[in-house]
């Protein structure tokens, strides 16, 4: 980078990022993201399960978090880092968050809302930006569909394509139960003529990158419009501090990861879009936490839905043909027990079917014993994933260790986490529905995977009208920096029990609708 200077300094290249990288560079401004990941490489390893999640990892990040969420036990987990966040490895569901999710997060034995956890704006708010973030991305839905679906003023940019045969088995059982099946809102090329590569229908999506550029991801579709706008991308590059003079941030310092050389950018505004756990990192790294008025919620308050997958094993290969089957969902439980007769109280979430793992990966889970089983089986599964809202509780966090430093000098970011007995409860029971579901279609269901990672990971850096209980203000600025944004879904006090990258796009469009007036 030849120009150590810019207007709009944005850190991250997912949801958060690029969709203000967009707004701001077509709107002329002078715009410089910073990636720590690398471009995806558009070749066979796209869809090579060796390469990309078991020896060495294609996409592997530089350091570690250390993560504890099951008792004493501290895991060391590995960042896949890429240009688009982890977009390019996303099942690309792109849901919008229902209208009562503004109104806070769950609370214990009430079907209210915790006001404690409500967004400063209401859906309505957000929906234009909903709108305009499915566009970008060229998402394929049917426009009421979803029993639960939050009201819009236009249909899905593409149409909802046929169902495979696995996934039309799942929505068959759902409808004879009395279900209400619907199409997950995907944002794919399946038409050929809404991104750059048409859609083949193989079952590598999930987990995967895509080869021929068919999965709508950032790096796709919203990237390459912002740098032909004229915004810059400077990829295998971190961010290492945050300067701040005079409560402004005025300048970062940079370190190119190939090259090991460190630099710093002066930028009139800076914007933070690392994701939940990177951003708190570096605001902490960068002692900002000091600097604001409730900097001791920096990292507080980490929320990442309690989700779980329920296996069932059918008699014949659930998908003879390899089909691509990420297709169904189900949200007839969104809002809890549609009877009130089961526990517990209040929402409980969403059913989705997804892929099968490959064999590799399961084999590379399971016990020594059980490896050869598991592969086998693998083509005889079908599976759903249950997402339940999870409570924001003060003692998740996401805090750094200043006793030990990465190669790069900064200190090491640890995770503590665990769920409430709600969270708990509200994913067992998504989970006997998705049993139900299972046996309906002629399966058994065998087994309940609880999902450990931080891919849903949200609310660490929360937004809201009172500085002393937020770190965010409602335009996302860090209280009392009066140039320092927080565009990730750090920014969410609540996330209800969709995947929430629509709605981290969606905030992003509508907080760089303000940022780009600003001289």
């Amino acid at each position: 980078m030849s120009k150590r200077s810019c207007e709009f300094l944005i850190i991250g290249s997912g949801f958060g990022g690029a969709f203000a990288a967009h707004t701001l560079a077509k709107a002329g401004r002078d715009v410089v993201v910073v990636e720590r990941g690398r471009w995806v490489v558009r070749d066979d390893s796209c869809w090579d399960e060796e390469r990309l999640h078991l020896k060495n990892p294609l996409y592997r990040g530089h350091t570690p978090v250390f993560i504890n969420q099951h008792g004493n036990k501290i895991e060391e987990y590995w960042p896949d880092d890429t240009v688009g966040g982890m977009s390019p490895f996303y099942g690309a569901a792109a849901f919008r968050m229902r209208e009562e999710d503004f109104f806070g997060a769950p609370l214990e034995n009430s079907a209210q809302r915790d006001p404690k956890t409500s967004w400063p704006f209401t859906y309505s708010d957000l929906a234009p930006y909903y709108d305009k973030a499915e566009k970008l991305q060229f998402v394929a839905g049917t426009k009421g569909d979803d029993i639960t679906e939050p009201p819009r003023s236009m249909d899905f940019p593409q149409p909802a394509p046929a169902l495979s045969l696995p996934s039309q088995k799942i929505y068959n059982a759902a409808r004879k139960l009395g279900l209400h099946p619907f199409h997950i809102p995907l944002a794919i090329n399946f038409r050929g003529d809404c991104g750059k590569g048409e859609c083949v229908r193989c079952h590598t999506c999930d987990h995967y990158c895509c080869k021929v550029e068919a999965k709508n991801d950032l790096s796709v579709v919203v990237l390459p419009e912002a740098i032909s706008a004229g915004a810059r991308v400077l990829d295998d590059t971190r961010a290492l501090k945050i300067n701040l003079s005079k409560r402004k941030a005025v300048s970062v310092e940079l370190v190119n990861q190939r090259t090991g050389e460190r630099y710093m950018v002066n930028a009139k505004c800076v914007v933070l879009a690392c994701g939940a756990l990177a951003t708190p990192h570096l605001l902490l790294a960068s002692g900002i936490d000091k600097e604001i008025p409730a900097g001791e919620i920096v990292g507080r308050f980490l929320m990442r839905h309690a989700n779980g997958v329920v296996s069932g094993i059918g008699i014949t290969k659930a998908n003879p043909k390899n089909e691509f089957h990420k297709q169904i969902a189900i949200s007839d439980y969104y809002f809890g027990d549609p009877q009130k007769k089961r526990k517990p109280i209040g929402n409980w979430g969403l059913i989705q079917e997804i892929h099968t793992p490959g064999k590799g990966v399961m084999k590379a889970n399971v016990p020594w014993g059980l490896k050869n089983v598991a592969a086998f089986t693998a083509n005889f599964l079908y599976n759903l994933l249950c997402i339940a809202e999870d409570q924001p509780q003060y003692d998740n966090r996401v805090y750094i260790d200043n006793s030990m430093h990465d190669k790069f000098g900064m200190p090491l970011l640890r995770v503590y986490h665990r769920y409430t007995k709600r969270d708990i409860a509200a994913r067992n029971a998504l989970y006997s529905v998705a049993k139900r579901i299972l046996f309906a279609a002629g399966t058994v269901p065998v087994y309940c995977y609880h999902i450990n990672t931080f891919s849903h990971a949200i609310g660490t850096c929360r937004f809201g009208i009172n500085s002393s209980t937020s770190v965010l203000d409602p335009e996302c600025r860090v209280w009392g920096i009066k140039n320092l944004f927080v565009l990730d879904g750090s920014f969410m006090p609540s996330g209800g029990s969709v995947n929430p990258s629509l709605t981290i796009a969606a905030n992003s469009l509508r907080v760089a609708d303000i940022l780009k007036d600003i001289r």
